[in-house]
């Protein structure tokens, strides 16, 4: 099984730099392929994997039910959400409520920003007892898993300071763990959140090892869920889990068909690709198409008409919705430069010279950057080095749109940066979920800075349990949460620190609109008081795919 590599080190200080990012879950779309063939056969594909009885046959081809909504063959009873019974996977376990019923009032979380979908309140009663295993009647089991340090990872985040000891995180996570259980509606029962490590290193990572990692996690700790949130490439850690009945998290950007093919089990807390590819392309055909590229650096690429490149890594998660996205530019602009690169730090370098004359040979004025964080740390180099200053436009998927990462790039060339952004306004970490929830349970001070990442994963895991219903299992959670509500829209709040979250039919990813922001090098950013910020177009307004607007963005002058 091919191994897919990301940049390293930076893929854990993509991660650990996620501090002040006030996150939700992601969303999906449509357009995506499976990966490689790396998953066939899906979850099912090993024996054994319907502990409980609730799933049956090939989750990767669909069952239980269908591809669409779980559940639409079962039924509900006790008047709560959850309750689905797939076509092939019904049975004492594995659908529908335990005995009780709800008040006829709503159950609500307060005291965060994120605003939780109310659920019905639950009367008391039975709760199905252990329906699943890491279920039982009065405890769910959920992991948090951490990769093995490297040190080259390390001695990077130490300099930024934003390294996170094991001591702060394990800290944080017993403090998350006490917040949900006095604050969630658990049916009688207690999260017992488990923090552990595993052997394996991302820099780079190793399918056999990963799997190896989540059979020992499941082993040992028996989770029903278990969540990673390392911004990573590595596919094979949450296909094992899913193979093992487990719910997990993780993974930034994968194809809607990944999520799908491991249904049940896997979701994530950032936009999935394929929405990114749609919701960036129609920004992309509204906003820019056909105009001149007034935003560039270069006085000659000013007066022409814009020419897109779309650059992105060329691996088997990123390549199905990058070609998405250029699909949908070319319906729109007539043609686009297509420039992929490899994911390998020993030739970015090299890569990014040759890929940006390439580009500037082909007349490109507008860069779309669907990329990873580093490709722009060395194409921005390249650009300046070749004196080439297109606009700079970017995808806001992986964390592009953050603060702290951009401030790396070269600044001359990304002074010509803007476009669509999924993440919301940026914060100090005491204004954040991870801050809120540290001074609710009596702590003094400020959490570690880096807190509101394992916050974020943590919260949106036990949103999926309150979710479900009393009786949890996989199907149960995965009818909870793509029936519930969307929640914290621009039209309900209209608060830019707030992202839209969605989770619907074959979606199994949360963040599901953008806002417009342009980078001025000169602005002193609130993540880390150097110079160096994303400022908000129109108030921080966010747009979802069916509501974009059309004509010029209204960039400043300066860009």
């Amino acid at each position: 099984m091919t191994s897919l590599r990301r940049y390293a080190p930076f893929a854990l200080l993509v991660a650990t730099q996620m501090v002040l990012v006030l996150v939700a879950p992601s969303h999906g779309s449509s357009g995506g392929t499976q990966l490689g063939g790396q998953f066939q056969g899906g979850p099912a594909a090993e024996s054994g994997t319907t502990p409980g009885g609730g799933v049956s046959g090939s989750v990767g081809a669909g069952a239980p039910g269908t591809t669409g909504v779980p559940g639409s063959t079962g039924t509900t009873t006790g008047g709560t959400a959850g309750g689905a019974t797939g076509g092939t996977g019904s049975s004492s376990t594995g659908g529908g409520l335990a005995s009780g019923s709800t008040t006829g009032g709503k159950f609500c979380i307060t005291g965060l920003t994120e605003h939780f979908p109310c659920a019905p309140k639950w009367a008391g009663g039975d709760n199905g007892g252990a329906t699943w295993p890491g279920v039982t009647a009065n405890q769910v089991t959920v992991v948090m898993y951490r990769a093995k340090d490297n040190p080259a990872v390390d001695a990077i985040l130490q300099e930024t300071g934003t390294y996170t000891p094991p001591s702060a995180e394990q800290q944080m996570v017993g403090v998350v763990q006490n917040w949900i259980n006095k604050h969630f509606q658990l049916y009688n029962r207690k999260i017992k959140l488990i923090w552990t490590q595993g052997s394996c290193d991302i820099a780079p990572p190793d399918d056999n090892c990963f799997r190896n990692d989540a059979n020992n996690l499941v082993s040992q700790y028996h989770p029903f869920a278990v969540f990673w949130t390392s911004d990573t490439n590595e596919p094979a850690f949450f296909d094992q889990l899913s193979r093992k009945g487990v719910v997990n998290w993780g993974g930034w950007a994968f194809t809607d068909n990944f999520n799908q093919s491991l249904r049940p089990y896997h979701y994530d807390v950032f936009m999935g690709g394929d929405t990114q590819a749609e919701i960036t392309g129609r920004w992309i055909c509204q906003r820019l198409a056909n105009q001149k590229a007034k935003y560039a650096g270069d006085a000659t690429l000013k007066t022409q008409t814009r020419k897109f490149a779309v650059t992105y890594p060329q691996t088997a998660t990123t390549t199905p919705a990058a070609k998405h996205l250029e699909s949908i530019i070319k319906s729109c602009a007539g043609s686009v430069y297509d420039s992929p690169y490899s994911s390998d730090t020993s030739t970015a370098a090299q890569q990014a010279t040759t890929n940006t004359a390439q580009t500037r040979q082909a007349g490109v004025t507008t860069i779309v950057w669907f990329s990873d964080v580093i490709a722009p740390a060395y194409g921005t180099k390249a650009e300046a080095a070749q004196n080439y200053h297109p606009e700079e436009v970017i995808a806001g998927e992986g964390l592009l749109d953050y603060d702290a990462l951009a401030q790396t790039y070269d600044q001359t060339e990304w002074a010509h940066a803007f476009g669509p952004s999924d993440l919301a306004e940026q914060a100090p970490i005491n204004n954040s979920d991870a801050g809120l929830i540290w001074k609710q349970e009596g702590n003094s001070g400020s959490p570690n800075q880096n807190s509101n990442l394992l916050t974020s994963y943590a919260l949106s895991v036990a949103g999926g349990i309150m979710a479900a219903g009393p009786k949890l299992t996989p199907l149960t959670y995965e009818y909870g949460m793509l029936t519930q509500p969307g929640y914290d829209s621009w039209e309900q709040w209209h608060n830019p620190r707030y992202e839209y979250i969605k989770y619907g039919k074959g979606d199994y990813t949360g963040i599901s609109d953008i806002r417009e922001v342009y980078y001025d090098p000169n602005k002193t950013s609130p993540t880390n008081n150097r110079a160096g910020a994303y400022v908000a177009l129109h108030g921080g307004q966010r747009y979802q795919v069916s509501n974009i607007p059309s004509g010029d963005p209204g960039l400043p002058a300066s860009v």
